[in-house]
Order: C-alpha cells, then sequence, then structure tokens
C-alpha cells in the first residue's frame, strides 16, 4: 500500500535536510563568533539596504518575531547594529548597521562568497530564480496554513 503522503514528508525532509545543511556550511565559514542567523541580518541590512523593521526582516526569513528579537539583542549587545525609531512613523524600531557591523557583514560575505558561487553554479540563474520563487510561495502557503487552517 501506497502512502499518499509520502511525498509530502519527503519534500519536507529535503527541506530541513537543505536548511541544515546550508547553516553548518555558512558557520564553518564565519568569523569566529558570528552565527548563521547573525550573519543573515547583517547581510541583509548590508545588501539589501538599512533602516528595515525586525518585523519585516523576521518575516522575510520565516522567523518568529521571538527568534528575531533575540538575534537583534545580541546584534546590540556586540555593537553591531542599532536599533532606532522608525523615522516614517516613530513608534516602530528599524535597524541600522553600525561601521563594526558593516565591517562584519563584509567579513562574513567575502568567507561564504565561493561556497555561493559553487551554489550559483549547479543551475543557470534562471533556474535558481524560479527554485527560490517556488520556495516562497511554498513559504507563503505553509505560513497561511498554520494561521487559518480552516481557510484551505
Amino acid at each position: 500500500m501506497s502512502d499518499p503522503l509520502l511525498p509530502a514528508l519527503s519534500l519536507f525532509a529535503a527541506l530541513s535536510a537543505a536548511h541544515h545543511a546550508a547553516q553548518r556550511l555558512i558557520e564553518a565559514r564565519l568569523p569566529t563568533g558570528l552565527n548563521a542567523p547573525q550573519f543573515a541580518v547583517l547581510e541583509r541590512l548590508a545588501w539589501q539596504g538599512e533602516g528595515q523593521s525586525p518585523v519585516a526582516i523576521a518575516e522575510v526569513f520565516g522567523w518568529p518575531k521571538t527568534s528575531m528579537s533575540h538575534t537583534v539583542t545580541v546584534l546590540e549587545t556586540r555593537g553591531l547594529v542599532r536599533l532606532e525609531r522608525n523615522p516614517r512613523d516613530g513608534r516602530s524600531k528599524c535597524l541600522w548597521l553600525t561601521s563594526k557591523g558593516r565591517a562584519l557583514a563584509l567579513q562574513g560575505r567575502a568567507a561564504v562568497e565561493a561556497d555561493l558561487a559553487t551554489v550559483a553554479a549547479l543551475a543557470p540563474g534562471a533556474a535558481l530564480g524560479q527554485l527560490t520563487s517556488d520556495m516562497q510561495s511554498l513559504a507563503t502557503c505553509l505560513s497561511l496554513q498554520r494561521r487559518y487552517p480552516d481557510a484551505a
């Protein structure tokens, strides 16, 4: 008897394996004391623009607010980011890199560039772009299913 849920379970297993393999690979290359989530935040601010809210970054990464809050606290304590009031609304908070944070983001990026290039060479850019889009769509669907289980 075949299990109709096996493809979905296999997909989840493959996603988990890819996530953990990528995190271990990145953390093996990063400067001492910098983990993958911290690097992800620094890198996003350095390459996608500063002034983003922690909530917006958490949503992009699919992280719970508590995980983002912990990561921001660590980065702020280490003097790598500043958390300031949003100049547009005066209520929410936005993240800004310090000079130390920018330098560490650049150092981290340089440390993982060869590995990123290897991954980029696995398939044409369009194929990687499509895979990224498909993964983002899947993440959105799963998030909505978790939040609104009866909507499907």
